[in-house]
């Protein structure tokens, strides 16, 4: 298995770990932690994100450049960009703290009417901590994107799988002799610098990678910037559309209402990580072909072979969810969260073109094609917060959820669509390949759907048994009527060749 399969693999393995233990974590933290804690938590969370996509676009910027440079053999073009990028990277660190003393200070009076004075003094210590992490964590991207642009995604994505399984156990054991937020912030920061030293040590010292100042390249500094900014502002404005929903909250509000919304946004976070990872391992390559010319059908090829198999995945979790997901919750972290399913299944919905469509990001970055949905984005997240606000105070959390729902479908769904076709990508092509696949899928779910008004909800066995037998039909009916040679192929291979290592490990022993 190359490292393009197995770091898609490996990307799963990692996000199914993630979901498993993220759902895990919720309600083990709400043993330890009040709801307005975990809520504060939250808060503090989502204005330490913005700060977090300070990186500027600078990690995706240098694997597209160092991928260039690899097709090309340029060996000093490598070790000057990155030299180049370090310094970036100092320069950055050193805006990111300003800025966090700077956002602190402001924040603070937005939040003095719903937080009580106690709230706050934590609000400012969890923050500090955070703060910190932050600094480290962006010049340690500089390495992940040595590693994503030499295509070792193994490496890679055994070191994130070791992180999610150890970060929560030290959390948890930490919280059990002492239920602190502060002790919690300061064990996910220390468990951040063990990754970074990790991805810099392979860097250095497995890829034998020199970092090396030659002269400064104004072309190309220039270049990095421009092609960064516009990574920077989606960045920015994935913020504005998932974190900015909390700030509102928090402020008209209160932690409790963040508490609800954070859980709906988390549920919302594993559904878009299942999909985004598979698409992030094509960039390299996406970069390589569009540096050549006339790999416009290949690249094409790419995007509706990557969309299908994102189509399966995306509307399993999506229509799982619709059938079960206010079971789950109540059974998850309880009926005080009752709300979260609501704003969870309307953000679920609008996210659904724009999930089985992240290659497209991918062709776009490779293609130095990104400003204008970065601008489109802008302006779609700028109405969103408009709109947030005055529906947020009467309808709470599902009209936050409601209008970025809307918001989303107008600029993901239909004006990228556009922009895609102006490009050279077959959007068309795209949607007919999805829509025949889509009649086994919705049948599927209408038979689940009426077979569930006849089965107990409140046993927790029954419940996992619907969901098995949801999976098996929803496989079953692709298999049979869904998928083409090649998905096949895939899938049987994929099995194939874990039984055959599971004999040869038989044989040895």
């Amino acid at each position: 298995m190359n490292q393009r399969k197995a770091g898609v693999v490996l990307s799963y393995l990692s996000m199914g770990l993630q979901s498993i233990i993220g759902l895990i974590y919720v309600p083990v933290l709400l043993i330890f932690l009040s709801k307005e804690e975990y809520g504060l938590y939250q808060l503090v969370g989502s204005v330490i994100a913005y700060l977090m996509i300070m990186d500027f676009g600078l990690a995706g910027t240098t694997v597209r450049y160092l991928s260039r440079f690899t097709a090309q053999n340029n060996q000093k073009a490598k070790e000057n960009l990155l030299a180049v990028t370090t310094y970036l990277y100092f320069g950055i660190s050193f805006i990111i703290i300003i800025t966090g003393i700077a956002g602190l200070n402001f924040l603070l009076p937005f939040y003095s009417k719903t937080l009580s004075p106690y709230e706050i003094v934590l609000a400012k210590q969890i923050f500090w901590i955070m703060l910190f992490n932050v600094a480290i964590v962006i010049p340690g991207n500089i390495f992940s994107a040595i590693i994503q642009a030499s295509e070792k995604f193994v490496f890679l994505r055994t070191v994130n799988i070791i992180n999610i399984v150890l970060q929560p156990a030290l959390v948890f054991a930490v919280l059990y002799f002492k239920s602190s937020l502060v002790a919690m912030v300061i064990v996910q920061t220390l468990c951040n610098v063990c990754v970074i030293t990790a991805n810099a040590y392979y860097s250095m010292y497995k890829l034998k990678t020199n970092i090396k100042f030659h002269y400064w390249d104004k072309p190309l500094v220039k270049e990095i910037l421009f092609f960064s900014f516009f990574i920077f502002l989606n960045a920015l404005m994935d913020q504005v559309y998932w974190k900015t929903g909390q700030l509102i909250l928090g402020a008209v509000s209160g932690t409790a209402v963040v508490a609800v919304y954070a859980v709906a946004m988390q549920l919302d976070m594993m559904f878009m990580n299942f999909s985004s990872n598979i698409s992030s391992v094509f960039l390299p390559h996406l970069s390589a072909l569009s540096a050549g010319k006339n790999n416009m059908n290949e690249i094409n090829n790419i995007f509706v072979k990557v969309g299908r198999i994102q189509f399966y995945i995306v509307m399993l979790m999506f229509l799982g969810f619709w059938l079960y997901g206010r079971v789950f919750i109540n059974f998850w972290v309880g009926a005080d969260f009752k709300e979260a399913y609501l704003c969870a299944l309307v953000l679920m919905g609008a996210l659904v073109i724009p999930l089985i469509q992240n290659t497209g990001i991918s062709i776009l970055l490779a293609k130095n094609k990104h400003a204008f949905r970065a601008v489109i984005y802008v302006l779609i997240s700028v109405l969103n917060v408009a709109v947030s606000i005055p529906v947020s105070k009467y309808y709470g959390a599902f009209g936050c959820a409601l209008t970025t729902a809307a918001c989303l479908i107008l600029g993901q769904g239909i004006i990228i669509n556009i922009y895609y076709s102006k490009i050279g990508i077959k959007v068309l092509y795209f949607f007919k390949n999805i829509i025949s696949s889509l009649p086994p899928v919705l049948a599927v779910f209408f038979i689940a759907l009426i077979s569930k008004q006849y089965i107990p909800q409140k046993s927790i066995v029954f419940f996992i048994l619907q969901i098995v037998v949801f999976c098996f039909l929803f496989f079953a009916a692709v298999w049979s009527f869904s998928f083409n040679s090649y998905e096949k192929n895939l899938v049987a291979g994929s099995f194939k060749k874990v039984y055959n290592k599971v004999l040869k490990r038989k044989d040895r022993i």
